[in-house]
């Protein structure tokens, strides 16, 4: 049986955009740099990290080593990955000091200053998708 889980694309409060959950591929491959000439700057988890994986995997549609093979490439065209941050904690105090971050968080780290742009809810089949 499948277990639901809930991710919010979230920003600070000091970033003024607005963007649709179909944005969130291209801003994290980093396609989409500019919303309403804010300068995007999407934030990571570690590539190990639960929340991280389940992100990767339904709204980017890639594994970690399909990732890693896309920033090789772009890496020679000047374009770097998103920045990665240590924890969810880590995260929410970015996205509340730095204009045009975006990042996602677990309900247990939201608060007041940050907005809510996307709700993803997922359904894992836990068998077949490892979160560990």
């Amino acid at each position: 049986m499948g277990k639901e889980i809930t991710i919010y694309v979230v920003t600070g409060k000091k970033t003024d955009i607005d963007i649709e959950c179909s944005d969130l591929k291209s801003i994290y491959l980093k396609e989409k740099i500019f919303v309403k000439n804010v300068r995007i700057v999407p934030v990571n988890l570690p590539s190990d990290n639960p929340v991280r994986k389940i992100f990767n995997r339904y709204v980017l549609n890639m594994t970690q080593e399909e990732l890693n093979i896309y920033w090789n490439e772009k890496y020679y065209e000047g374009i770097v990955p998103p920045v990665v941050l240590k924890s969810q904690e880590a995260v929410k105090r970015f996205l509340q000091n730095v204009k045009g971050s975006i990042g996602y968080l677990t309900k247990d780290y939201l608060d007041k200053n940050l907005k809510i742009k996307c709700i993803l809810r997922v359904k894992i089949d836990e068998k077949s998708f490892d979160s560990r």
